[in-house]
């Protein structure tokens, strides 16, 4: 069967394009915003060739279709008029919908699609970082021997590198994403590492518009957002410029408006919003300890994916000159909770395409590079995200009643970092009680539609 025929069936089964509001393209399966889902013919789905499985889940109706599965979306956007027009709240009775559950899913949905095209290079990267760690903790790459220090700096370079230009990776992929020109979004996430950007100083101004710098490098929301901007302007601007002016005018507009507008807004909130953190873990860790490390533990995972960690590093070498750090074991419960996530999720699953990328990202995990099950795992399987704050909540809680500090400074927790907490009998108890609860609560729960095992209605 081609294609094209495949879709022309996946849409009558469904229950037509009258009853599809919206359509989205996960890594092997099609997602479906039904008005309906009585409509839809599940069982006779199951049994097209080309199809693998059907799920209905949180309200969206999942038809797996393998590897080729953009092939087919394609072809279902060509046959049928589905653009998210016919929004859920146009129905009335059981199509209607939470419209803010509705727009919290488109969200979550150009979050994980735009990460879903670096996931192979995220996870390789994320894996030839840990293989460093060892070779150096194993003296296999001895940095005080000549020419080692050489070999070290490449590999590291070549580990490092798709972290630190994230914002350039995910500028291509999330414009593509929006439907809007991805090499432009890619320039709007590269001009926020520019060299003659990042050596700003502070008290810089922009047409005499304050702007307060930050370091963009490994961020993920504030690109985000910019592209999100860019591409309503690119829109606008597609119907007010002339065609034969449209191929140099729309990107010179985009990046004239864009960067500014990205360096002023995300300036000012990392500057008040991540001094208000900071300050407000520093009144925590003086006022109780406990909840300092459920508050920690719970909410780390999303500080770091905001960038705003880095406004708590200051407090914590404050911490380590005065004799020892609390809030390092506080964060390593978050780290901790995340590695017990994908463990659950690799023994959960039975698919061999995801056990097989939970385990790659658990390795480096484990030797303290976070970033693979970050994007890799948790921003594709919201799911996932509730376990990690409660497991992270009370593994801080435990090593906040336990008074553990760090006497080394430390933001990549590891297996290799125990040692240098103490009591470390104590910071081992933390940081396996958040790796358990975090393991417990994905495997009994599941973390994505593929997992639930009941069919609900809307």
């Amino acid at each position: 069967m081609s294609n094209r025929d495949l879709a022309k069936d996946i849409i009558d089964l469904v229950g037509g394009e009258e009853n599809i509001y919206n359509l989205y393209c996960c890594a092997t399966k099609l997602r479906f915003s039904l008005h309906d889902h009585e409509k839809a013919d599940k069982e006779t789905l199951e049994k097209k060739d080309g199809i693998c499985s059907v799920v209905v889940d949180d309200g969206q109706f999942y038809i797996a279709v393998g590897n080729h599965v953009s092939e087919i979306y394609a072809e279902i956007k060509k046959i049928a008029n589905i653009d998210g027009s016919n929004s859920p709240e146009q129905g009335d009775g059981k199509s209607k919908r939470n419209i803010g559950l509705y727009i919290f899913e488109r969200i979550f949905e150009f979050i994980a699609g735009s990460f879903t095209p670096l996931v192979p290079v995220l996870v390789g990267a994320g894996m030839l970082k840990a293989l460093v760690i060892v070779f150096a903790s194993l003296h296999i790459l001895n940095t005080e021997e000549a020419g080692m220090n050489d070999t070290f700096a490449i590999l590291s370079a070549a580990g490092n590198a798709v972290f630190y230009f994230l914002p350039v990776m995910l500028g291509v992929t999330s414009a593509r994403k929006l439907g809007a020109n991805g090499y432009v979004g890619g320039a709007i996430g590269a001009a926020l590492l520019e060299p003659n950007f990042t050596n700003l100083e502070d008290g810089s101004s922009f047409i005499g518009i304050p702007v307060v710098t930050m370091d963009y490098s490994s961020t993920v929301f504030p690109i985000f957002i910019a592209i999100a901007v860019f591409a309503l302007l690119e829109r606008f601007l597609k119907k007010i410029i002339h065609k034969n002016l449209q191929l140099f005018l729309i990107p010179m507009l985009s990046l004239a408006i864009i960067v500014p507008f990205t360096v002023i807004v995300f300036g000012a909130f990392d500057d008040y919003f991540g001094n208000g953190v900071a300050s407000g873990i520093n009144y925590l860790m003086e006022a109780n300890d406990v909840l300092a490390g459920a508050v920690v533990g719970g909410l780390m995972t999303f500080l770091v994916l905001l960038g705003l960690h880095w406004w708590i590093v200051p407090i914590m070498l404050e911490n380590l000159a005065n004799g020892g750090d609390a809030i390092g074991p506080l964060w390593a419960a978050a780290t901790f909770a995340q590695i017990g996530v994908v463990f659950g999720v690799f023994v959960k699953t039975k698919n061999n395409e995801l056990k097989s990328l939970a385990a790659s990202t658990a390795v480096p995990g484990l030797l303290g590079v976070m970033e693979p099950i970050l994007y890799g795992i948790l921003l594709r399987y919201k799911r996932t995200i509730p376990y990690v704050v409660i497991a992270g909540a009370i593994g801080g809680a435990i090593n906040g009643l336990f008074e553990i500090t760090s006497l080394s400074f430390n933001i990549n927790s590891s297996i290799l970092t125990i040692p240098i907490n103490t009591p470390w009998q104590f910071y081992l108890i933390g940081v396996l009680a958040s790796l358990i609860i975090g393991f417990v609560l994905t495997y009994i729960f599941g973390f994505h539609a593929e997992s639930s095992k009941a069919v609900r209605k809307q």
